[in-house]
Parts: C-alpha cells; structure tokens; sequence
C-alpha cells in the first residue's frame, strides 16, 4: 500500500509540476508579446500625425525620445525625395506645429559619432538618438566614459556643437 501511495503522490507531483511549468511558459509568452505590443505604442498614431501635416510621404523608421517631452522622432522622405526628420509629441494637439528637419542641413549620425570617437577614446559608445530639448533638435550620445560612469551627451544635429551633458556614478560595484 505504501508503494502505490508513493507512486500517487509521485505522478501527482509530476502533474502539477507540468501545469505550473506550461502556465508560466504561457505567461511569459504573453508578457513578452504585451511588452513588444508597448515599445510601439503610439506609432501608428504618429505616422498618421506626420503624414498629415508635413510634406513626408514615407516613413523609413519611427524611434521614441524621452527628453524633458517625449516625442516620437520619424525618418522618412517628401514627394521631393528629400530626407526628413518629424518630431512629434506624444501630447500632440492638432494646433501644434510639427518640427521638421531636412537630413541634407544636419549632421549625419555616422559624422557625430566619428567626431565623438576623435574625442574619447577609451569610451563605449551605446548609441545616438534624434532627439529635441527646448525645440532644438539634437543628438543624443550614450556612452560610457573612462571613469565607468554613464552619460548622455547632446550635441546639435546642425554643427555638432556642445548643448548638455549628463554623467550618472555607479552606486554599486559591479
């Protein structure tokens, strides 16, 4: 009798251990897709936005800054064929006028970060984002400098020049 209760309670155990095993593998699926469903929320709205009152015509990229406003920062061409670069708000109010940048009168990401390179050497560069501070449109540089700390290093678009520079310490040893 012990021996088929042993065997119960063992094929019960497995049992459960399996439901518990499939209902977090099913959960984890569903957050994963939820979270991919959030990175790009919002996009389709601002598509429409830009299309709507710019002269952009196609939409290559959509990325997301977070600055002191968020916006949502479009790459993508007019009937012109020019490349352009549409800030939108995530608060957009259709009386709102949309920034537009033609590609051809910044600086190219590839020049910022060669420029970037020239100046720190023993840095890691993250990566660079279109950005906007106080209607200004930047480059956004994050990096981790040679004394280990984070920073996020805006540049304008137009000359490269200086316009602010974030450095977080780390509290902890890594």
């Amino acid at each position: 009798m012990s021996n088929i209760f042993r065997s119960n309670i063992f094929k019960w155990s497995l049992l459960l251990f399996i439901v518990l095993l499939g209902a977090c593998l099913v959960y984890f699926i569903y957050l994963y897709f939820d979270i991919q469903a959030n990175k790009t929320e919002g996009f389709d709205e601002a598509k429409q936005i830009a299309l709507q009152n710019t002269t952009l015509v196609d939409v290559d990229q959509i990325v997301r800054f977070h600055g002191d406003e968020p916006y949502y920062v479009l790459f993508g061409k007019s009937a012109e064929d020019e490349e352009l670069l549409v800030f939108v708000p995530f608060n957009y109010e259709p009386d709102d006028p949309l920034i537009v940048v033609n590609q051809l009168e910044i600086m190219s990401e590839h020049t910022i970060i060669n420029s970037w390179e020239q100046e720190c050497h023993q840095c890691k560069f993250i990566k660079i984002t279109p950005g906007i501070l106080n209607d200004e449109p930047l480059w956004e540089l994050t990096y981790i400098d040679s004394s280990d700390r984070y920073v996020l290093d805006y540049v304008s678009m137009y000359d490269g020049s200086p316009y602010e520079q974030l450095r977080f310490k780390t509290m902890f040893q890594r």
